[in-house]
This record gives C-alpha cells, structure tokens and sequence, in this order.
C-alpha cells in the first residue's frame, strides 16, 4: 500500500498538478469568456484578439471553435500560414468543421497552398451545409472564376499570338458582341501569365478593320502579313483568338469573320474570309513550319447571334466550311459552335459561354499540375456541365465546340 500511494506521489509531482473534470469544464468556461472578448476585438485590435484566444487554448485546448477564431483573428495580420496551422488544429478536432474547412480552402486559394486539398475542403464544406451560400461562394470562386490566371513558370520565348475582340461595329445595323473585349484581354492574360507566352509576342487588337486583318494575315494575293514575318521559322508556336461576329454570304455559304467597319449586306466584299485566312496560314506553315498552329474561334457563321440576327430578313443558314487548315500539320481549330448554331453569352460569368469553358479548362489544368491537349479540352467542352449542358440549361437550344485538326498538341504541359 506504501509503494502505491508514493508512486502515485510521484506522477503528481511529475504532472504538477491533475485536472478533474470540474476543472476542465471551469477552465472551458474561462476560454469561452475569453474568445468573447477577442471576438470584439478581432475587426479593430485582431493582434490583441489574437493573444486572448491563444491564452483561451492554453486553458482549453480541444475547443476547435477556439483554433478557428484564432485563425480569424490571424488572417488580418496576413499570418497566413499561423492561420493555417489554426485552421489544421480545428479539423482534426472536429472533422465535420464546415466553417474551417471553407476558410482553410480560401486561405490556400488566395495566398497560396495546396490547390487540390483546397478544393476538397471547399467541396466538403458545401456537401455538409449545401444552403450556406459563403461555402458556396468560396466553392464557385475556386472552379469558377476565371478571372484570376494562374501563374506560371512556363516560358515559350518564341510563341506568337494574335488576339482579336471585336465589340463595337460602326455599321449601326451591326449589334455589339458584348463580351468581346473581356474575353480577348483574359485570353492575352492566360498566354502570357499561365501560358509561358513573351508579352511582347502578344499582340491585341481591339476592334478590328478589314484593314487590320489583312495587314496581320495577308489577302488572297499576298499571304506575307505581319504574322508571318515575326514567325521563327521551326520555332515559333502560333495562336490565334477571334471574338466578334461571323456571318455567311448568302449566295456562296462562304463563312467571313466581320471586321468593325464592315457592311453586313456586302460581306463577300467587306468580310475578311475565313477560307482566306486558313490559306494563309496552310502557305505560312509550308515556308516556315512553326511548331504547331492553334486557332480559336469564338464566333458563329449562321447568320444570327446570341440576341437574335445578325442578316436582317434572313433565317439562320448552314455552312459547309471546308478548309486547308483541316488538313495542315501540327494544327488545331477549336471553334464555339457548329455552322449552323448560336455561340451563347454566359452573363453570370461576364464572358462568352466558349470562352469561360475554354479558360476555365485551362486554368484547372495548370491548378491541378496536370497536361491539357486539345483532345482533352474537347472533353471538357462537350463534357457534363460543360458548353452544351450549360446552352441547354440557359437558352434551350443547341450549341456544340468542334475540335478540328491535331488533337495531340499540348495547351498546358
């Protein structure tokens, strides 16, 4: 009996002193009166808010509450991987922890983390409170948002790109395309931050003339635009974006790209031809052969457009668009729609429905460390929840990506 009791003297004076129960539960009650008052505290004073709720853990440390307002009180004072740690702390104690695993996700997603784990957590939360619209916030900002490029440490020094958005038309009877100008400036963002692309090699025309096109593309008589002069000859890698208006000429069902300062009733004379253009490129690959050619197109060529049409008294026509570029080496068009369909706006998103898939494939792509070529962006296009659902879902009617060409090259390594 005498070995026992001085053994047990022995732990205590080891451990100093042994909580019971009623203790812990007083020293709970003093660490929630203590994340009170830093509560108040954390929007004016959140270093001094932060030192209560480190002193409230002191004095109850299984309290995941207590770890998530110390990470509030952090993020403030752009403690952000402290605020992480907090955050840590708080889920493994409570698993289920909804509210700290919606804001360990945004934490990672703003400043820096594990994307995919972020992801998870934003998912998680939401599948747990599936009504918070903060979780929900977070969740579509993450996947959603496009508007954010990812950066990246890819260099292509000899990449060119020519990137057009034409919105505003001086031809009255010519509707604006009312995302061009957006689109066009995050497609430039993505090739020069996310893509690797030298901002210089990228050039943005805004509105662009007749005029415009053929001095980037040449004519039908002299295919040596500035494009193919800046081209390396087997180094350059080429893309080219086109958001604005096409149309078909109603005799031929020739498809024409519509310049700002063309004359929808004349398009064979005031169009730039599509069929010219991809003749250009087919001659500039055979004298130059680049690396490979990516084209694309954010335009329809039916006759109408997302609010009605754009050929007055004309219904819709269909076009059989053959072109050299098809058959070219090392090329790929991705275009937003068939012939004889609407490309869509996506209003809630401020872009194209085209454009903010195509980028939003990108930037997945680059988020979650993994190659995207065309072929497996022409699976996110026509994918669930991709273009075609989503045309159905907001307008009721059909609109279909087409990739065309070598659906080998690499977007995104």
């Amino acid at each position: 009996m005498r070995n026992i009791t001085l053994f047990l003297i022995a732990i205590a004076a080891v451990s100093c002193t042994i909580v019971t129960p009623l203790q812990a539960k007083d020293d709970c009650a003093k660490a929630s009166k203590l994340s009170d008052a830093a509560n108040d505290l954390i929007s004016t004073n959140p270093s001094t808010a932060a030192g209560k709720l480190r002193d409230a853990i002191a004095l109850c440390g299984t309290s995941a509450s207590l770890y998530y307002n110390l990470a509030i009180a952090l993020y403030p004072q752009a403690k952000y991987d402290e605020a992480k740690a907090a955050l840590e702390k708080a889920i493994t104690l409570k698993p289920n922890y909804g509210k700290a695993m919606n804001a360990m996700a945004f934490i990672n997603y703003k400043h820096g983390g594990d994307m995919n784990r972020a992801k998870m957590l934003a998912k998680k939360a939401v599948e747990l409170e599936p009504r918070n619209q903060q979780f929900i916030d977070t969740l579509e900002m993450m996947v959603g948002n496009v508007d954010n490029p990812p950066k990246t440490a890819f260099i292509r020094p000899d990449a060119i790109a020519i990137v057009i958005g034409n919105k505003n038309y001086q031809n009255k009877i010519i509707p604006p395309v009312k995302y061009a100008l957006q689109d066009s400036a995050m497609i430039k963002r993505y090739l020069v931050e996310t893509l690797g692309f030298n901002e210089n090699n990228v050039v943005l025309i805004k509105d662009a003339t007749n005029l415009d096109l053929t001095k980037y593309f040449g004519n039908e008589r002299d295919h040596k635009g500035i494009l193919y002069n800046r081209v390396r000859s087997g180094k350059s890698e080429i893309f080219i974006y086109y958001s604005g208006h096409g149309a078909p000429d109603t005799n031929t069902k020739k498809a024409y790209l519509i310049p700002s300062d063309a004359d929808p009733s004349i398009i064979k004379l005031t169009g730039y031809s599509l069929d010219t253009l991809y003749e250009n490129l087919a001659k500039l690959s055979a004298e130059k052969s680049p690396k490979n050619i990516t084209i694309v197109m954010d335009a329809c060529f039916s006759g109408a457009y997302h609010d009605g049409m754009l050929i007055e008294n004309a219904s819709p026509i269909y076009i059989e668009a053959t072109s050299p570029a098809l058959t070219m080496k090392n090329s790929v068009i991705i275009a937003s729609s068939k012939g004889n369909q609407i490309s869509s706006w996506y209003p809630d998103k401020n872009h194209s429905l085209f454009t903010y898939f195509f980028l939003k494939g990108i930037k997945n792509a680059v988020e979650e460390k993994r190659q995207l070529t065309a072929r497996d962006l022409e699976t996110l296009l026509l994918g669930s929840d991709g273009v075609g659902d989503s045309a159905w879902r907001l307008y009721n009617r059909e609109q279909e990506p087409q990739v065309m060409g070598d659906k080998n090259i690499v977007l995104v390594q």
